[in-house]
C-alpha cells in the first residue's frame, strides 16, 4: 500500500498539507491518445486533508485547466453557506513522489480564500489510512 509521511513543523498551524497532481482520467487519457489529441499538462496544487470535509473538494478553475465536463452536480454546506449549487468532475489525483494515485469525483468550489486549492475528504479517505501524530508534528497518509 502506497503512502507518505510528512513532519511539518507548523501542522498544527497549517493542517496536513500535501502537493498533488490533477491530470485528466486514465480512460479519457487513453481515448485522447488513440485520437491523436493534446493531453492537458497536470495541475499541481496543495491539498489539505480534511476529515471536516464529506467529499474531496477542488479550487473550481481546476477541471477548466483540464477541460473536463461535469458529471453531475450537488448541494454543499459550509460553514458560511448552505445549499450552495456546485458541480462535479472525475479526476484522476496523484502524489507522483509517494505512488499514490486516486480516481473519483470532486466537487468544484470556490477555495480561493483557503490558501489551497483542494480539499481532500472522507470520500477518499474512506480508501486508505490517516495518521495524525501532533506532538511529533507529523502525519501518514496511505491508499488501498
Amino acid at each position: 500500500m502506497p503512502s507518505l509521511t510528512h513532519a511539518e513543523p507548523k501542522l498544527k498551524e497549517l493542517g496536513p498539507i500535501v502537493e498533488v497532481h490533477f491530470l485528466i482520467p486514465l480512460a479519457l487519457e487513453k481515448k485522447y491518445k488513440e485520437e491523436g489529441k493534446e493531453i492537458p499538462k497536470p495541475v499541481i496544487v496543495k491539498a489539505m486533508i480534511d476529515t471536516g470535509a464529506s467529499c474531496c473538494a477542488i479550487q473550481k478553475d481546476i477541471p477548466k485547466k483540464l477541460k473536463l465536463n461535469p458529471v453531475g452536480s450537488h448541494k454543499i454546506h459550509t460553514p458560511s453557506c448552505k445549499d450552495h449549487e456546485c458541480y462535479k468532475y472525475f479526476i484522476r489525483m496523484a502524489i507522483p513522489l509517494h505512488q499514490l494515485v486516486y480516481e473519483g469525483v470532486f466537487t468544484a468550489v470556490p477555495l480561493e480564500a483557503q490558501g489551497i486549492d483542494c480539499l481532500i475528504g472522507r470520500d477518499l479517505l474512506s480508501n486508505g489510512i490517516l495518521i495524525y501524530i501532533g506532538y511529533a508534528n507529523q502525519f501518514t497518509f496511505s491508499l488501498f
